[in-house]
């Protein structure tokens, strides 16, 4: 693979942007992305697979980003040790290949596992792990890797996390994917898990090196971890957790989803619960999910080999003793573990949670030990840009018609009519799947871009400020606010108003 062809690659995704169907629409139908710049388009006809319209919001695309930026991002990569994967390359996981919004570029840092000869697995969950999900996310992760799956994860605080230190501890071969640039750490307490990954596995993202962390990148890169895993596991989950979008993914990508069965009633297992009710296969342990694909690789998997592993392994020793050594400042200047990175019950990832009298086994501290950097000697560290924190939000949202439309909008004007009075009198409340708090302003413009009661595409959505993946987010995001539905072929239309308000007396 020449390095021309990487160029107009890398191009092309610059010109769509993540998560794009039109691009993948485009190249199948001209061929190579060289022909694409070359020709931008001019000949190429209406069919089945490509509309007029679509032609002519690709040409538009196609004039806005010159190939010089291509030219310099590959020069920047190799500056920083970054390697570069397109659909042509045979390091790319060759089952992103089939995806209909499949990556274009992949930057990669470390060594990339062979996926097409190995059984792959992707864990998730949620953030505010349990003592129960740390145990389990560990020991699936440490099962997985003794059976002879790669585990691939997203490196978030949690069950992710724990899946991937897991693997590592016992020399597994691990994918982190990430929703920022492959030399931005996110979250920053991961800075060792990340360095421990990229000498044992594969840290890979397909935002350009130096993007932020920004929140709608995360249920975009979602679609990788299902598409280049076998099999997607979710080990807990509340009923709104990002961890079900990847779980969705999978179910869309025709992948087996497992799910780790939790208490009925804790709140962290509602989402896992509701997946197991609707298809999805108990995991019980890593075994579970080995035995499913045993008969496919068999020379790399081992059903066998894993139980014989396990056996007499005290998991939730072990898996709290891997947290402690795994992340960064785990401990204060007197040797205790730090309060602030305690995977604990209702705990934050790993975040300080309030203080309680029932945390173990650190006590509540008043004022937490100041952070102390713990050098890395014996892997030579690169170069990390870690974003900055951003200061706390105030809500300030503006008015906007999916407000107004449900209900929610209060009345400032004094001066309103009669009939605005008689109406305003009949209290109106959204229905019970609504969650207005769940939309921000990104979501709310995307939503009001569209056009009652017309499928949409999310490529139509598109604009200057708001690329392919921010979209995809935000259509996620009300789609699970029950403000928009999905169809079949990739459309989205919104509700209507009188399918969603009810009155208080219905």
């Amino acid at each position: 693979m020449t390095e021309d062809i990487r160029m107009y690659y890398i191009w092309l995704a610059l010109v769509f942007g993540p998560a794009s169907k039109l691009a993948v629409k485009v190249l199948d139908a001209v061929g190579s992305p060289e022909t694409v710049y070359s020709e931008r388009l001019k000949d190429l006809e209406p069919s089945d697979q490509l509309t007029e319209k679509e032609i002519e919001r690709a040409k538009a695309l196609l004039k806005t980003r010159p190939l010089e930026e291509a030219e310099q991002m590959i020069e920047k990569c190799a500056g920083m040790g970054i390697e570069i994967l397109t659909p042509d390359s045979t390091l790319y996981p060759s089952a992103l290949r089939y995806l209909v919004d499949r990556p274009l570029t992949l930057y990669l840092r470390g060594t990339m596992p062979d996926c097409s000869c190995n059984m792959t697995t992707a864990v998730v969950g949620t953030r505010k792990m349990t003592d129960y999900g740390r145990n389990m996310a560990y020991s699936i992760g440490v099962g997985l890797t003794y059976g002879g799956s790669i585990v691939v994860s997203g490196m978030a605080l949690g069950s992710d996390s724990m899946a991937l230190i897991g693997a590592l501890d016992n020399d597994g071969q691990v994918i982190a994917v990430l929703g920022s640039g492959v030399d931005v750490v996110y979250p920053r307490e991961h800075r060792d898990i990340y360095r421990k990954i990229i000498e044992k596995g594969a840290v890979i993202s397909e935002y350009p090196p130096g993007t932020p962390p920004i929140g709608s990148h995360f249920p975009v890169r979602n679609r990788i971890m299902s598409g280049i895993a076998d099999a997607t596991v979710v080990v807990e989950a509340d009923a709104k957790s990002g961890s079900l979008i990847t779980a969705a993914h999978a179910f869309d990508q025709g992948k087996k989803v497992f799910a780790v069965p939790g208490k009925i009633g804790d709140p962290g297992a509602e989402g896992t619960n509701n997946l197991i009710r609707d298809g999805a296969l108990a995991a019980l342990t890593a075994e579970d999910i080995l035995a499913e694909f045993e008969f496919i690789y068999p020379h790399t998997v081992s059903v066998q080999r894993a139980h014989a592993k396990l056996h007499g392994m005290d998991m939730d020793a072990l898996s709290r003793t891997a947290m402690a050594r795994s992340r960064i400042n785990s401990r204060t200047e007197s040797g205790a573990l730090s309060a602030a990175n305690y995977y604990g019950s209702g705990s934050y990832g790993g975040r300080r949670q309030e203080p309680s009298a029932e945390r173990h086994p650190v006590p509540p501290k008043t004022t937490p030990a100041q952070p102390v950097p713990v050098p890395v000697t014996d892997v030579p560290a690169p170069e990390i840009n870690t974003p900055a924190q951003k200061p706390e939000k105030k809500s300030s949202r503006p008015v906007n018609v999916v407000k107004s439309f449900f209900g929610l909008e209060k009345e400032k004007d004094p001066g309103k009519n009669e009939k605005q009075r008689k109406k305003s009198d009949e209290k109106v409340v959204p229905a019970k799947k609504i969650e207005l708090d769940m939309l921000d302003e990104t979501e709310i413009k995307v939503y009001n871009k569209m056009k009652p009661s017309v499928p949409t595409l999310p490529d139509e959505l598109v604009d200057a400020e708001t690329s392919v993946s921010t979209v995809l987010s935000a259509l996620t995001m009300l789609e699970m606010a029950g403000a928009v539905e999905s169809g079949s072929g990739g459309y989205f239309m919104r509700v209507q108003p009188d399918d969603i308000m009810q009155s208080e007396n219905d």
